[in-house]
């Protein structure tokens, strides 16, 4: 049964409803009207006017072959129920049968126009039928899903193009300054000192762009059943980049307010760290970091404001994306690998909140980092 089409199933389960029924139904006529004709064999007629003597006819008397009669009524009237039962029953198959093809016809083309579907056509939507009923819902609902594959897809497409980019650029300066090195007749001791350290530092921004792909792709692993202050955890942030800030010269203040939270302890010390060491690198000599912690209603609001350069305001969203900077050649100065920020969102959207830029300018930034208690 298992093995059947939907079709075949519908029909065969609705064919034994109808059996079942037809049969208990056939069987009770059959006994009330075979009782019924055996009753005039055996029956006695009583004529008693009021106030009559009684006068009682014997029809198996009066008429011998009654009997016979009677059983032949009885046989001919089972027969007749049994064909009508059976005419009644492939008529209602046949009649099912049809129904279920009609109403089958759309998830046919559903499951045909599915079968169309590859990766690099998420963005055709199947055409959505006009009745209404379950069909429709379940079309509108695989668009839906549909539509959210092809955001996947083309994010996954450019954050792998980004990532080939990000490691091929170091690997093209490596080679360039090897190559250059292999040319020379007798390079001198300046000269490969110099290219040693160009090696050095591209090797590290590999390394960092390879253990920032590596923790992107770990996040969901991670299990969020901490309890966490942030007051606590943003403290031992500032404590870990107190030397970064010193070298800087720029000030980390944390003001006073607490909001504790049920999340995973590794990744949001990771997203704080994240925005208060880009708030560092970005700053100005002598400028300032400030970190406040407040409780909003069921969300914890973490907001980071420094005194930094500030963020164009076209590009408050996308820089949360992998791989975008502002100032690339700046960024790629500090040792960024455009992954810091995004970091910092996936760690949010993991825990059920959100990051933002609440407000920028020439005098700072403001980011708010959300999550719900």
């Amino acid at each position: 049964m298992k093995n059947l089409p939907l079709r075949w199933r519908l029909t065969l389960m609705t064919a034994a409803l109808m059996a079942a029924a037809c049969l208990l139904l056939n069987l009770f006529i059959s006994c009330s009207a075979v009782m019924s004709i055996q009753e005039i064999e055996d029956y006695v007629v009583e004529i008693s006017p009021a106030g009559q003597k009684t006068f009682q006819l014997d029809f198996g008397t009066l008429y011998p072959d009654l009997q016979e009669q009677l059983q032949q009524t009885i046989s001919g009237f089972r027969v007749q129920s049994i064909f009508a039962t059976l005419a009644i029953i492939l008529l209602g198959c046949a009649f099912i049968w049809f129904l279920a093809g009609r109403g089958l016809a759309p998830i046919k083309k559903f499951c045909a126009q599915m079968e169309t579907i590859q990766a690099q056509n998420l963005s055709e939507l199947l055409e959505i039928p006009d009745t209404k009923d379950e069909i429709s819902q379940l079309t509108l609902s695989f668009n839906k899903m549909l539509a959210r594959l092809d955001r996947a897809f083309t994010v996954q497409r450019q954050f792998a193009a980004n990532a080939a980019h990000e490691l091929r650029t170091p690997l093209a300066v490596v080679r360039a300054e090897l190559d250059v090195l292999q040319k020379k007749n007798a390079p001198a001791v300046g000269e490969y000192a110099q290219t040693l350290q160009s090696v050095s530092d591209q090797t590290e921004q590999l390394s960092r762009v390879v253990e920032a792909l590596l923790e992107m792709t770990g996040l969901e692993t991670i299990e969020r059943r901490d309890h966490i202050s942030l007051f606590a955890l943003t403290e031992e942030v500032l404590c870990d980049l107190a030397q970064v800030a010193e070298e800087k010269k720029v000030a980390l203040v944390q003001d006073p307010g607490d909001a504790e939270l049920t999340g995973s302890d590794t990744l949001l010390y990771r997203a704080v760290y994240n925005l208060v060491e880009n708030a560092i690198k970005y700053n100005r000599p002598g400028g300032e970091v400030r970190v406040a912690i407040q409780r909003a209603g069921d969300t914890a609001h973490l907001q980071v404001t420094d005194t930094g350069i500030g963020i164009p305001r076209e590009c408050w969203t996308e820089i949360f994306d992998p791989f975008v900077r502002v100032d690339k050649s700046r960024s790629r100065a500090m040792g960024g690998a455009g992954l810091g920020l995004a970091l910092v969102r996936e760690i949010a959207e993991l825990h059920g909140g959100s990051v933002r830029v609440l407000q920028s300018s020439g005098q700072g930034t403001q980011f708010l980092f959300e999550i719900p208690i």
